[in-house]
């Protein structure tokens, strides 16, 4: 992954990187947190949006990064161009500096014609020209980028911007105090975002468009300000979110368990995504796993006083000011529960219900029988569900925590053959022969 990054120190801000595009052939986007030893700390406006331009902007010297130490810098022109600059193409070289590095590519480097317009026609301009080797000094003055393990040098021009439905999966950096307006704009295939709460500065619009997220997962720093409120209320959508609050210094010697302030939780239960890196979650770490309803509101007119009253329709916005100040309180969350039994489906309840007891920070008792009252009652339907989403680790929960009989077991083998999910029939069946039963009658002579 190439980073078009714009270092913010001598500009008269605090020293940081700024990204203003990302390029490579992946949908996840891992933004690291320093880049050449500088802390990340903005997004620019519409670095992520469908269209790569919409405004001119102002930006500084830039340079691509690749993520390796031998990185060096192009020779960047300070200049305001929202056609060129803001593409992030090679409108941040010098015209001499494009001319020399074009002539590296000689006719006998270039691949063959009829496979470069396959390329072209699929949309993906990767171009696999492969320079000899070049002296240092030249591939420093043309702004080349190449590992200190002298690779290959990666080129801007041949790896499609991620951007708009190309991105599926991002996450933030550690530092990130800014992120510019309308950033995500009409990303619609985004479907899972990590980012920290102490990220303050949210631009207008950042998420107009963004009807995809599913999955939201937070760094909370529970003893700062906290931008949660904000970015859940301009999410709408239903949403799972992952709520892990940062280790304080009382807690790194001693983990608690138990099952109701805050319970050991494996790391291969809090990574359920292999885009994810493993060691952000380390082993009996805290964390919350929280259903948010949906929620919409119209504008009914009241056409007699000609007055437009606006309705609210869903549970959702109730769990979205479960509150004080910035810090969410999850005594109110759980109080919510009768709201959503009434007013969400059957499926959607039991899912919240599971993920609140599989993962109990901060789950008082009075609300954890309450919890699993209601997965006992709606027994089939919770594990139904977790067999078709493909869940196993919820499957094998309920089967821990819940008393199935062979009647409710049998039902979720029908579902799991539906479904085609063979690793759940296995495991249906080994817990089905567990259970015993009527012994087989032998005959002898």
């Amino acid at each position: 992954m190439l980073f078009l990054c714009e270092n913010l120190s001598g500009q008269g801000e605090a020293a940081g990187i700024r990204i203003w595009e990302c390029r490579g052939l992946d949908t996840l986007v891992v933004i690291p947190d320093t880049i050449c030893g500088q802390p990340v700390t903005e997004l620019a406006p519409y670095v992520f949006s469908a269209r790569a331009a919409y405004e001119d902007a102002v930006r500084g010297e830039c340079f691509w990064w690749d993520g390796t130490d031998g990185v060096r810098t192009g020779a960047g022109e300070q200049k305001n161009d929202s056609a060129g600059a803001l593409q992030g193409r090679r409108s941040v070289l010098s015209s001499d500096v494009q001319s020399k590095a074009d002539s590296m590519f000689t006719s006998s480097q270039k691949p063959d014609p009829a496979l470069e317009e396959q390329r072209e026609a699929d949309g993906m301009f990767m171009s696999l020209r492969k320079p000899g080797p070049a002296p240092e000094e030249q591939r420093e003055a043309d702004g080349i980028f190449t590992s200190s393990q002298k690779q290959k040098p990666y080129e801007p021009d041949a790896l499609p911007a991620v951007r708009g439905d190309r991105l599926e999966e991002l996450r933030l950096p550690a530092h990130l105090s800014r992120v510019g307006a309308y950033a995500f704009y009409n990303c619609e295939n985004l479907r899972r975002l990590e980012l920290y709460s102490t990220t303050l500065d949210w631009g207008a619009g950042v998420f107009t468009g963004c009807y995809g997220i599913r999955e939201l997962t937070a760094h909370v720093d529970e003893d700062r300000r906290s931008c949660l409120r904000e970015v859940l209320a301009e999410l709408r959508q239903t949403l799972e979110l992952t709520y892990i609050p940062e280790e304080r210094e009382e807690d790194r010697s001693v983990h608690p368990t138990g099952s109701t302030s805050g319970a050991g939780v494996p790391a291969a239960d809090l990574d359920p995504h292999s885009s994810y890196q493993p060691e952000r979650f380390p082993e009996r770490r805290r964390c919350a796993r929280l259903i948010l309803p949906e929620f919409f509101e119209e504008a009914v007119e009241n056409t007699p006083a000609r007055i437009l009253v606006t309705e609210t329709h869903g549970c959702g916005h109730k769990y979205r000011n479960a509150f004080v100040r910035t810090q969410f309180q999850f005594s109110e969350y759980d109080g919510l529960f009768p709201h959503v039994q009434v007013q969400e489906p059957e499926e959607l309840v039991t899912e919240l219900a599971l993920l609140r007891l599989k993962y109990p920070y901060r789950l008082e008792e009075r609300y954890e029988r309450r919890y699993l009252e209601y997965l006992t009652e709606h027994a089939v339907t919770a594990a139904a569900k977790a067999v078709r989403d493909g869940h196993m680790d919820r499957l094998q929960w309920l089967f821990g925590h819940i008393p199935y009989d062979a009647a409710q077991t049998d039902r979720l083998l029908e579902v799991a053959g539906e479904a085609g999910k063979q690793d759940a029939v296995s495991y249906l069946m080994d817990r089905k022969r567990g259970m015993g039963g009527a012994r087989r009658r032998r005959f002898s002579l």
